[in-house]
């Protein structure tokens, strides 16, 4: 199924950074593409959900440095704080992400967890087990 991906010079050309959130934005497009294509999860209603995480990925790694430099209280010239609104929305972002990570499966339960299942390991030995055993 072809879609192609999305103009992101055109959609961040009116950025300050626009040339290198546009070059970001083509990267994790391919790279998370290429993840859905190989597990046969690729889509059209995924390529626009895609799409929307390409999208809130690369403002949240935009906006993130500065809100962590600034910190999640700010001050006011009259001398009073303030919660920091970019701070409150890096963490908007961070959630929107987590969300839409988990609607394209890209999460590692979805993905599969690469550690052994619970019935695979060895069991673990406390001294209560001696007396839990039947006689």
């Amino acid at each position: 199924m072809t879609m192609r991906q999305p103009r992101y010079s055109d959609i961040f050309a009116g950025h300050d950074e626009g040339a290198a959130m546009a070059e970001t934005a083509k990267v994790l497009w391919h790279e998370y593409r290429e993840d859905l294509e190989s597990r046969k999860l690729w889509t059209h209603a995924r390529a626009r959900t895609l799409d929307r995480l390409v999208r809130a990925t690369v403002e949240y790694q935009t906006l993130y440095p500065r809100a962590a430099a600034e910190g999640p209280i700010a001050t006011a010239p009259s001398g009073g704080e303030y919660f920091s609104y970019l701070w409150a929305a890096v963490h908007k972002l961070s959630d929107q992400i987590a969300k839409l990570e988990k609607a394209l499966m890209l999460t590692p339960e979805a993905i599969g967890d690469r550690t052994a299942p619970k019935e695979d390991r060895a069991p673990c030995w406390s001294a209560a087990d001696e007396f839990l055993k039947p006689h």
